[in-house]
């Protein structure tokens, strides 16, 4: 038996035997031609595009039927790819001009694509890479074969094994036999994951070397509850396993359930549970599910990939459609948190390369550097909270002292004034907060909270500053530890000295949605979370599941500890009693 540790990327477990998809790499080489070939070539890539965009025309029908508009627009982001000049010209011109192959001027010109999109460092962006790669195969296969004879020939219920999974190879696997699968490469923001978590498949990515692991007709079980792959268990892991499996299908019918059932503990204590919502990966079933609001709208993906910064008009029209989206319920839209891995391509003042871009130009700092991008944003919100009784809530991103509250505040201020002057008001006061997320904001939150109307506790980079470690480094992302004691003590510093002020205060992060941490969070006094559509009903159920008074003891008893282990343990001696 062999246990491989990656990411999990679509909830659920799937058991069966492995089928290893044929490598397929897009291999980089120069092949030349007689310049009297070039037409010949040239021809044969044309025919390859017509083929494409019949065949991107078709999934895209095919994802329509099944999962909606919102993701049959992932697949026109394909479309748009091939129907890119530069893709094209790129290519006829290194076959008419450097007289390479057709193959090897495409494969060229798809590195060269891609490279672009690998200097950006935000994971949602740097996925889109994948996009290019798989427009690509689609470009290659059409000119030297396909592989829609290996799916075609999955007879049996199997379990997928590859180094890569393009959305348009995830879209077609139920169709195919395929109950989950795993991949070398890949993350949670990736197209292929919110398509396997949309199709409901099992999926762990990032495994490094699975498809080297694995040979076809292997046993696996893809955890995609604890991102890991475990190759020909043993009778004891596997009759476990099973176990497990059942339970999860308990749980998924019960889910169906408790839509509309309020976020209550057992013994009476509500708590507000919102989503992180991404109107870019939107589906029918997310719009299904009663929440108490939207806990977390990012905006930095209207300031990339484009030319110039998006207009109050623009960055208006999505705030209004969410807020829509959203009724009379909270709707919280942190302004945009470049810097650092999200560096917009347009130019902005005052902004150098950083040496360490996440300790650099960041967030609210990169804002008051340049007030024409903050001055718009906040425009365009306070536009949208004139025309709706949503709840709108302003969030400050990457706040450290006092200071840039304060001088956001007064840009606020002096925004609002502006509508004033033309008769116009938000239907609800807006609210002001600050995602605390660095050190030193929670440290020094008493000076600032008199500024503030709430606050929420981004826990993702919160722990990653705190203990000093880089999640996507494999070097030391094992010591990224929620369980530190350090952990513990900042978020309930924060919710303490929040709550002094008679303030609210939600948490967002990854520990949202984990089931042994909420316990710690509820018990810690927390007022609302923030978790993802995919995880919301599943939070929802684990609350339900809770004692509130059990909380408060675990989470008093946590605060005393001194060792990650010491809590680990005492969470899961909790959970066994409770079991």
């Amino acid at each position: 038996m062999l246990v491989l540790k990656g990411v999990a990327a679509s909830p659920g477990i799937a058991i069966g035997p492995a089928i290893s998809l044929p490598g397929e790499t897009i291999t980089v080489s120069r092949q030349y031609i007689a310049a009297s070939e070039a037409s010949s070539e040239l021809q044969k890539i044309l025919s390859a595009i017509k083929k494409t965009s019949e065949e991107l025309d078709l999934c895209e029908r095919k994802v329509q039927a099944s999962l909606g508009t919102e993701y049959a627009n992932l697949m026109s982001t394909h479309k748009l790819i091939l129907q890119d000049p530069a893709l094209k010209n790129s290519i006829v011109k290194k076959i008419s001009k450097e007289f390479l192959s057709a193959r090897s001027a495409l494969s060229l010109t798809l590195q060269e694509l891609a490279a672009n999109f690998e200097k950006i460092e935000d994971p949602f962006f740097k996925e889109r890479r994948s996009d290019i790669f798989d427009v690509g195969k689609r470009l290659l296969a059409n000119l030297i074969g396909g592989k829609q004879e290996f799916f075609a020939s999955i007879q049996n219920p199997s379990l997928l094994v590859a180094h890569d999974l393009f959305p348009s190879d995830t879209i077609s696997l139920p169709e195919n036999n395929i109950m989950g699968f795993c991949t070398d490469l890949g993350g949670k923001t990736s197209h292929t994951a919110l398509l396997a978590q949309s199709l409901n498949i099992p999926a762990v990515v990032g495994l490094s070397s699975a498809s080297k692991d694995v040979k076809n007709g292997d046993l696996l079980i893809v955890d995609g509850e604890n991102g890991l792959l475990v190759i020909n268990p043993d009778r004891y892991t596997l009759a476990n396993y099973r176990k497990i499996q059942k339970e999860l299908k308990k749980t998924e019918s019960l889910l169906k359930t408790i839509n509309h059932l309020p976020v209550i503990t057992q013994d009476g204590h509500s708590v507000g549970l919102y989503v992180n919502y991404d109107p870019r990966t939107d589906t029918k079933e997310n719009k299904r599910l009663v929440t108490d609001g939207l806990g977390l709208l990012r905006t930095e993906f209207l300031f990339m990939n484009t030319p110039q910064p998006p207009s109050e008009d623009l960055q208006h029209s999505l705030y209004l459609a969410v807020a829509k989206r959203f009724d009379m319920r909270p709707v919280t839209i942190r302004l945009a948190d470049l810097g650092a891995d999200k560096m917009p391509d347009f130019p902005l003042d005052e902004i150098d390369e950083d040496d360490n871009p996440f300790m650099g130009c960041r967030g609210v700092r990169l804002l008051l550097k340049n007030p024409d991008l903050l001055h718009t944003q906040l425009r365009a919100i306070i536009r949208t909270a004139c025309e709706v009784p949503a709840q709108v809530r302003i969030m400050i991103p990457m706040v450290s002292s006092v200071e840039e509250v304060r001088h956001v505040r007064r840009a606020f201020e002096k925004t609002l004034k502006e509508f004033e002057n033309e008769n116009k008001k938000p239907v609800n006061k807006i609210a002001l907060g600050a995602m605390i997320e660095v050190p030193a904001a929670a440290i020094a939150l008493d000076g600032m909270i008199n500024d503030l109307d709430f606050v929420s506790i981004g826990t993702n980079d919160l722990i990653q500053y705190l203990v000093a470690v880089d999640r996507v480094n494999p070097d030391v992302a094992h010591m990224y530890d929620p369980c530190h004691p350090a952990v513990g003590r900042t978020i309930h510093s924060i919710i303490q000295t929040t709550h002094q002020r008679g303030k609210l205060v939600t948490l967002c992060g990854e520990i949202a949605a984990d089931s042994k941490m909420l316990p710690l969070l509820l018990g810690w006094h927390v007022d609302g979370l923030s978790v993802t559509p995919r995880m919301y009903l599943r939070v929802k159920n684990v609350i339900r599941n809770l004692n509130f008074e059990t909380c408060s003891d675990l989470a008093q008893a946590a605060l005393l500890m001194g060792s990650s282990e010491e809590i680990r343990n005492l969470i899961e001696q909790n959970q066994h009693e409770d079991s």
